[in-house]
């Protein structure tokens, strides 16, 4: 029971894999035309077209995510079956999980080059 549920997610994914392969096809030729359009912009205007910047950002995270399917690294599905990937200045708006990378009680603190700081000898480095 357990290799047939197992036949039939991998013939499952395969049929997801074929979609987003396909998708990635349609993003590429996009993709293209914004390069290009891109391009014209500055070689016309001297700057770049500033609002395009945020699709660029979501439209490479999508890429991303596919690659990341495509290649087994996630079984997440990109969108339409998740949320569009955010520009990060949209991620900024919603509430990220915040990490302390600094030293934790009971592990020794880490050093960085540079003058230290305290008396000779103490061992104390600034942080």
């Amino acid at each position: 029971m357990a290799t047939e549920t197992r036949d039939r997610t991998i013939w499952q994914r395969l049929i997801f894999m074929v979609l987003f392969g396909l998708i990635l096809q349609v993003v590429n030729a996009v993709l293209t035309v914004f390069v290009v359009v891109q391009f014209l912009f500055k070689a016309v205007t001297g700057r770049l077209f500033e609002h395009a910047r945020p699709f660029a950002q979501s439209l490479s995270t999508y890429v991303y995510e596919i690659i990341l399917f495509l290649t087994f690294r996630s079984d997440v599905l990109p969108w339409p079956f998740s949320p569009w990937p955010t520009t990060p200045q949209e991620r900024e708006e919603v509430e990220q999980p915040k990490f302390d990378f600094g030293a934790t009680a009971g592990t020794p603190p880490y050093r960085r080059r540079g003058p230290r700081t305290g008396t000779p000898g103490s061992g104390s480095a600034t942080l």
